[in-house]
């Protein structure tokens, strides 16, 4: 009985693949003849601007100080920075095209009082900015720096001669430096400095210069500490760190530099002088640098007390710092109010809640909101630190994580937003216990997931929600994490995933298994060889392991997104490697696991395997249990059962999709979109 059923289970298929197959032929007719569908343009849910970095100057009267806070709605500008002169009590918006990317701009002061500030181009060439206090001027492209000197991080500190040291990463994949001098302007580039990080990219994460040596901590597999020696144009090696779990780190101090060495997973952190290009242990915390005692360069006047609790503007863009100066026996705070530029948000996530709302992230860190269909009305709930990119509902709470390190927040829709808002005189943070949303951990660490941006999140059959996502800097290898609501319990595995990073998650047989579609990539970390191609992964839920991999695609780099069908079935689609202008459809039954069909598509994968997922685009099951997705601009319509394709529509640009009431909305652009179907 039981050969049976699965003789007529596989003529029953094969049947339907067949009627598939042929419709196929007629696809790219069919979607060429899509009608144009109608779309209402609801709200602009989201505009706002970032809050970059608030910067300082000693003004000329050496009794005050110049305040830059810099603002932009993305990485890259345009930039907004606000000068407030505490001396002479005024302020000034100082205003930038797009292509100077002020975001985490280290900058420094030098000997002769003028501010210089690091940042990056649109190529990653690190560019300096001046801030002349004594003008209340900002000029930008000040120096003439080399264009091998990169940047993602880039630290610019001054050394104890005087110069100041920018350093970076050179194309070569070491690190690099140049000194400039903040008179001349003069700069010294010193080219390719260190071991070559090839085939892992190189970042010159932190660094100091003293009277001849420049230290360098060049990361991040492995990671060295670097001295190189100015008058010989040489260097060494002081210490190197495992692949995993190793950090270094360089300080710059007015008076020399001290370093910070990890040397594995859960080992003690040394801490050394740094002195003649030698590597010094520190005996105590108090102990007398080897060079003695030493004044500073510079002697700096008495730093203000700053309160930056209404430095995000509200909704008009109006903000407010709060300065407090002790002077002649007074001591209260003065308010500095003033207006800034705000830009709507593209929406790069869009679901449904279960009271029929919808649930919307845009971009840039600028936080969530809720659109309610029976009101017409969206609410801009607030920002957190969370660049965010997965999502789960469950039991009545929203879980999400993303971007950096891999942050899981928890957010109850049905209380008040409360994180980066003033609460009974205070602002409450994103771990504050009175945060809604409130962070609950960081997955990223290396002894959970070890990942720094989660792509993907499931809810298990055993009530935990699950996240995969993929390292970054530290490796390419992916990780997969657990949070247990009832319990707080958590955990993590990342070893498994080594050479497999993880795009997204499916759960399957009522979450009893997860499949996990993957991208095969080189593994530094451990050194297992690179998969021939992606793979979909089983993790059982039960047993708490992996328990299977299936290969859908040969050579295929990666698995591509997923979705599960119902039952045991999982839908994917991923890149042709016979062809890149096809692609292919698949269908997986897991409890086999064995393809019950796939399908060569004439047309390319619309998202990039392994992409950063902010395509205005998606791939979800809607509620007729048919897969809505796009093809060139065309919204389709997948029968799961034999994967044939139904044009429902084009659109000038596609994006995420909810459904509401019967309808269907759209994100992908500034603005939240209403489908009128035909």
């Amino acid at each position: 009985m039981f050969i049976l059923i699965i003789t007529l289970a596989i003529l029953m298929i094969s049947g339907t693949q067949f009627k598939a197959v042929a419709q196929l032929e007629t696809l790219k007719t069919e979607l060429e003849k899509a009608r144009m569908l109608v779309t209402e343009n609801i709200c602009e849910p989201v505009k706002s601007t970032r809050v970059g970095m608030l910067l300082m100057a000693p003004n000329p009267d050496n009794k005050t100080w110049d305040l830059l806070q810099i603002y932009f709605p993305e990485y890259g500008g345009p930039n907004t920075i606000v000068i407030i002169d505490l001396g002479e009590n005024s302020q000034k918006i100082v205003k930038t095209d797009r292509g100077w990317n002020f975001h985490l701009c280290p900058s420094v002061i030098a000997p002769n009082g003028k501010l210089f500030i690091s940042i990056l181009d649109n190529r990653l060439r690190q560019k300096i900015c001046i801030y002349d206090p004594a003008k209340n001027e900002l000029k930008l492209n000040a120096v003439e720096m080399p264009d091998e000197l990169l940047g993602e991080t880039h630290p610019l500190v001054l050394g104890t001669d005087g110069k100041i040291y920018a350093i970076g990463q050179h194309p070569s994949k070491t690190a690099a430096a140049a000194q400039i001098d903040p008179d001349t302007l003069k700069v010294e580039f010193y080219g390719s400095i260190g071991p070559s990080h090839a085939p892992n990219p190189c970042w010159g994460y932190s660094g100091g210069a003293d009277d001849r040596y420049i230290y360098i901590a060049s990361g991040k597999i492995p990671w060295y500490l670097i001295a190189f020696d100015r008058e010989k144009r040489k260097w060494s090696v002081l210490a190197e760190t495992e692949p995993v779990g190793g950090y270094i780190g360089v300080s710059q101090r007015h008076d020399g530099c001290v370093a910070t060495v990890t040397r594995g997973e859960g080992k003690q952190t040394e801490r050394y002088w740094l002195y003649e290009g030698k590597l010094i242990p520190m005996k105590s915390a108090n102990e007398t640098p080897p060079w003695g005692k030493m004044e500073g360069l510079i002697k700096f006047p008495k730093k203000p007390e700053i309160k930056a609790d209404f430095v995000d503007p509200d909704a008009d863009g109006w903000a407010e710092i709060w300065v407090r100066i002790s002077e002649e026996g007074s001591y209260e705070w003065k308010r500095y109010r003033y207006q800034v530029p705000l830009y709507p948000q593209s929406i790069y996530r869009l679901r449904e809640m279960h009271d029929g709302r919808l649930f919307g992230t845009c971009g840039a860190y600028l936080g969530n909101f809720i659109y309610d269909p029976k009101e017409n009305k969206a609410v801009h709930l607030g920002k957190c630190q969370l660049s965010h990119y997965s999502t789960a509902f469950f039991m009545g709470k929203i879980y999400m994580s993303g971007y950096p390190n891999s942050p899981l927040y928890v957010f109850d829709p049905s209380s008040p937003w409360t994180t980066g808002k003033i609460i009974e005189g205070r602002l409450i943070s994103d771990d504050d216990p009175k945060a809604n949303p409130r962070r609950l951990f960081y997955m990223g660490s290396i002894n959970l997931a070890g990942t720094h941006k989660m792509y993907a999140a499931a809810v298990g059959a055993d009530g935990k929600i699950y996240f995969g996502g993929r390292w970054i800097r530290n490796g390419e290898c992916g990780g997969l994490a657990w949070y247990d609501p009832k319990t707080g319990e958590f955990g993590g595995i990342w070893r498994p995933f080594s050479n497999y990073q993880i795009t997204h998650i499916a759960p399957v047989n009522n979450g009893e298994i997860l499949v996990i579609s993957t991208k095969a990539v080189n593994d530094p970390v451990l050194g297992k060889p690179k998969p021939e191609q992606g793979a979909l992964l089983f993790f059982d839920t039960r047993k708490m392991e992996l328990v299977g991999k299936f290969e859908p695609v040969a050579r295929a780099r990666g698995t591509g997104p997923i979705v599960s069908v119902g039952g045991s079935l999982v839908m994917g689609w991923t890149e042709n490697p016979e062809d890149p202008r096809s692609s292919i459809l698949y269908l997986v039954d897991v409890n086999f696991p064995r393809i019950v069909y796939s399908h060569r598509l004439p047309f390319p994968l619309p998202v990039a395997i392994g992409s950063n997922q902010q395509e205005p685009w998606d791939f979800r099951l809607g509620p007729d249990g048919k897969v809505w997705t796009f093809i060139e601009n065309v919204l389709v319509r997948i029968e799961p059962k034999d994967g044939s394709i139904q044009p429902v529509g084009r659109l000038n640009i596609g994006g995420p999709l909810a459904f509401s009431n019967g309808e269907v909305y759209l994100g992908g652009t500034t603005t939240l979109r209403r489908i009128k179907l035909p």
